[in-house]
């Protein structure tokens, strides 16, 4: 991670690295994606996100699909090979630290025409969440739970999708709500646009949501949630799907370590990418 992009992330609380997915690697995602399409959940009724905000109702719900790790083979494979990818590794080993788990099981966030928004949320301020956070000492920054998504479709300006307010993470008031709601200040709102391949790297302490989607095409992230080495915020690791643990990698099987702390012989990876004991 070079000084720029400290710099970008430490201001805005997010970063674009773009060009991690070859065109081939997102096209077998999105293959995999179609094969089990018909596990995508749209959430509608009780289970919308975009709460009563009129700016940020749509027509359908954002659709949800997990387990893409425990698919059958050859279709789990384009996301496990996401779980230690080496051009990702330095970036979570300045972000969170050495010894990074995953905290979330991987999952699909796709949007087609009119799907309704998200709630803007976050955990700046004013009180401090001890699993989202951003602190900076001793020249480090120090993250808890971080989102690293996957680009598997183009995000252009206007598209809608992933939006955030930069700086947020290091906010000490508590958001408004009709910011919240993208209905007042909305040119503080940021809409991340990237290409697929690209990655999306964001710290959960910096206010974010989604905002309708206006594309004609679907929107399709996949969302591995990430956390130091020696905290958790869900219990899915506890234990992890049978399925999901088959066939891993040493790599990938060390990214589903459950927390405790480095001196105890946690596996960890240098810059490079390389596993170490």
């Amino acid at each position: 991670m070079n000084d720029t992009e400290k710099y970008l992330f430490d201001l805005q609380g997010f970063l674009v690295v773009e060009g991690v997915l070859s065109t081939a690697q997102v096209a077998a995602a999105n293959a995999a994606i179609d094969r089990h399409a018909d596990g995508i959940v749209e959430r509608v009724g009780e289970a919308s996100l975009s709460s009563d905000s009129p700016t940020l109702k749509g027509q359908t719900g954002r659709g949800d699909m997990g387990g893409l790790l425990s698919w059958e083979k050859p279709w789990c494979d384009p996301f496990r090979d996401m779980l230690a990818h080496p051009r990702v590794t330095p970036y979570l080993n300045c972000i969170l630290g050495q010894g990074w788990r995953l905290d979330h099981n991987a999952g699909l966030i796709s949007m087609r025409k009119g799907a309704e928004g998200h709630l803007l949320h976050g955990s700046s301020g004013p009180g401090f969440d001890r699993h989202q956070y951003y602190i900076f000492q001793h020249g480090q920054m120090h993250n808890g739970l971080t989102v690293v998504a996957w680009q598997l479709a183009d995000v252009n300006p206007g598209d809608g999708g992933l939006a955030l307010i930069p700086g947020t993470h290091k906010g000490n008031y508590a958001c408004p709500p009709p910011i919240r709601k993208w209905q007042a200040h909305q040119e503080i709102v940021k809409q991340v646009t990237c290409k697929a391949g690209d990655v999306v790297i964001f710290t959960e302490a910096v206010t974010h949501g989604t905002i309708p989607w206006t594309a004609q095409h679907d929107r399709r992230s996949v969302l591995f949630r990430m956390s130091p080495g020696n905290l958790a915020y869900a219990t899915g690791y506890n234990p992890w799907p049978k399925k999901m643990l088959e066939d891993l990698t040493p790599e990938q099987r060390a990214i589903l370590e459950p927390p405790y702390h480095q001196r105890l012989q946690r596996p960890v990876f240098d810059d490079e990418g390389n596993l170490q004991a």
